[in-house]
C-alpha cells in the first residue's frame, strides 16, 4: 500500500466512521466493511513500525467483535424471568449499540492520531 492510498484508506475509515457514529442505530454491513478496512490499515500501520506507542496499540488491537452481547448479571436474568424475556432485548440491543459505537469512536480516534504523525514525519 503507498503512502497515497492509505492517506486516502484514513479518510475513508473517517468517513465512514463519522456516517456510523451518527446514524441512529447500526448496520451490519456498514459495521463489516468499517472493521475489514480497520483492520487492513492496521496490518500496514503495523508493517511500517511507527513511534513506539502508536505501534504498540496498532499491534494489541482487536478487530470489533461483530457478534459482541453483553452479559447479563443475576439481578438482571431474574428482571428479565419476570418481565418474560422483555429486559433482555432492550438491555441486549442498548448493550450492543453502545459497544459499536465505543469501538467505532475509538478507532477513528487512532487512526486520525495516526495520520496525524505520518503527517509530521
Amino acid at each position: 500500500m503507498t503512502i497515497d492510498e492509505l492517506y486516502k484508506a484514513f479518510n475513508d475509515i473517517e468517513f465512514q466512521a463519522t456516517r456510523i457514529l451518527k446514524s441512529k442505530g447500526f448496520d451490519r454491513d456498514h459495521l463489516s466493511r468499517f472493521n475489514q478496512r480497520t483492520e487492513e490499515i492496521r496490518h500496514q500501520l503495523v508493517s511500517m513500525r511507527l513511534q513506539g506507542a502508536i505501534h504498540d496499540t496498532m499491534n494489541d488491537l482487536q478487530p470489533i467483535d461483530e457478534e459482541y452481547l453483553p452479559k447479563l448479571s443475576f439481578g438482571r436474568k431474574v428482571w428479565n424471568i419476570l418481565l418474560f424475556g422483555q429486559h433482555k432485548k432492550r438491555y441486549q440491543a442498548k448493550g450492543q449499540l453502545r459497544y459499536f459505537m465505543e469501538e467505532v469512536a475509538k478507532r477513528k480516534q487512532l487512526f486520525s492520531y495516526a495520520k496525524g504523525e505520518l503527517n509530521v514525519d
